[in-house]
C-alpha cells in the first residue's frame, strides 16, 4: 500500500501542483463504529461511513491496513472540495489503487484502497 500510495502521490503532484496528505490508515472496529454512527440514531451529523466496522468491515479495519484516506493541500490549506479530488479517480488504477470517488453508490473521495 504505501509504496502504491507514493507513487500515486508524486504522479498526483505532477499533474496537480497539490500535496496530498494522510488522514487516516488503521481503524479499531471500536473507531469504524462510532463512524459509522454519525448520521445515524438522531445524530444530525451526515452519514460519513456505510461500513459498521463489526458485521461490514472497511478496508480501514485491517493490519496492515488496506486503505488510506487523504486530504488535498491547496498550498498549506486542507480543501474537501471534490473538485481536487477527482484526478485521483484516473490516476489511482496506474498504481494498483481504487478511488472512492470512483464508486456508483457512495462516493467517497478522500479514500483509496488496494484494488
Amino acid at each position: 500500500m504505501q509504496i502504491a500510495f507514493r507513487a500515486l502521490e508524486r504522479e498526483f503532484m505532477s499533474k496537480t501542483g497539490n500535496k496530498l496528505l494522510i488522514t487516516c490508515t488503521y481503524r479499531s472496529p471500536e473507531e469504524q463504529q462510532a463512524l459509522f454512527n454519525k448520521g445515524r440514531f438522531g445524530d444530525t451529523n451526515p452519514i460519513v461511513t456505510m461500513l459498521d466496522g463489526i458485521e461490514k468491515k472497511s478496508n480501514h479495519n485491517f493490519l496492515p491496513s488496506r486503505a488510506i484516506d487523504v486530504a488535498v493541500l491547496i498550498g498549506d490549506k486542507v480543501s474537501w472540495s471534490s473538485s481536487y479530488y477527482w484526478p485521483l479517480v484516473e490516476l489511482a488504477p496506474n498504481h494498483g489503487l481504487v478511488s472512492g470517488g470512483s464508486w456508483f453508490k457512495w462516493k467517497d473521495f478522500p479514500h483509496l484502497e488496494l484494488a
